[in-house]
C-alpha cells in the first residue's frame, strides 16, 4: 500500500500521540492533527488528507457529524473510539465511516483498518465516477436521439438518413455526436 497522508482527530493527546506513532511506522504521513471536529474541517480544507482518522466524542462538533462533512469533501474516515453501541456504530454507517476501531487501539487493526477502509472508498469512487459516465452517456443519447427527431420532421427522411446526417454534420466540425445533437436541439428551442 502507498503512503497516505492521514489527519488525525483526538481530543486525548496520549491517545493521539499512540496512533501518530502506528501511523507513522506503517509508513504513511501525519499531515495534521487536532482535538476537535471543527479544528479537523479547517485542516482538511487545508490539507486535503487522503484519509481522517477520528474519536466521536470530542469537545464541540462531534466525530461523526465532523465524519459526514469529511465525507461531503471526499475524504474517507476510520474511527476510532471506546464505543461499541450498537446505535453508534449504525450511526457511524449513516454518515458513510469506511472504518470503526474499538479502543483500546492496536497496531494490527488500525492498521488494517486503514488499508481496507483506503481500498472501499477507492472502489466507491470508481463506482462514482462510472455512474456519472453512464449518466452523460445516456443523456447524450437522448439528446441524439431528439436532434434526430427534428431532422426527420424537418426534411421528411427516415431515422437512419437522420442519423446520418448527424454524423456528416459532426465529422464536418470535428465535435462529437452529442455536441452537433445539443446544438441542433438548442436551435430549435
Amino acid at each position: 500500500m502507498k503512503p497516505l497522508s492521514i489527519l488525525i482527530v483526538e481530543d486525548e493527546i496520549l491517545i493521539r500521540v499512540d496512533i501518530r506513532e502506528i501511523v507513522e511506522q506503517a509508513g504513511h504521513i501525519v499531515c495534521g492533527e487536532c482535538g476537535s471536529g471543527t479544528q479537523a474541517i479547517k485542516l482538511a480544507k487545508q490539507t486535503q488528507p487522503e484519509m481522517v482518522i477520528m474519536d466521536i466524542t470530542m469537545p464541540g462538533l462531534d466525530g461523526l457529524e465532523t465524519a459526514q462533512v469529511m465525507h461531503n469533501l471526499n475524504i474517507p474516515v476510520v474511527m476510532v473510539t471506546a464505543n461499541s453501541q450498537p446505535k453508534m456504530i449504525q450511526r457511524a454507517e449513516n454518515v458513510h465511516v469506511y472504518g470503526y476501531v474499538i479502543k483500546p487501539v492496536s497496531e494490527q487493526n488500525l492498521i488494517a483498518t486503514i488499508q481496507i477502509a483506503y481500498a472501499r472508498w477507492k472502489d466507491m469512487c470508481s463506482v462514482h465516477k462510472e455512474l456519472d459516465k453512464i449518466k452523460e452517456d445516456l443523456e447524450n443519447q437522448k439528446i441524439i436521439g431528439k436532434a434526430r427527431s427534428i431532422i426527420q420532421d424537418r426534411l421528411g427522411i427516415s431515422a437512419q438518413q437522420a442519423h446520418k446526417r448527424l454524423l456528416q454534420e459532426a465529422m464536418k466540425y470535428q465535435i462529437t455526436l452529442a455536441e452537433i445533437a445539443k446544438k441542433i436541439v438548442e436551435k430549435i428551442k
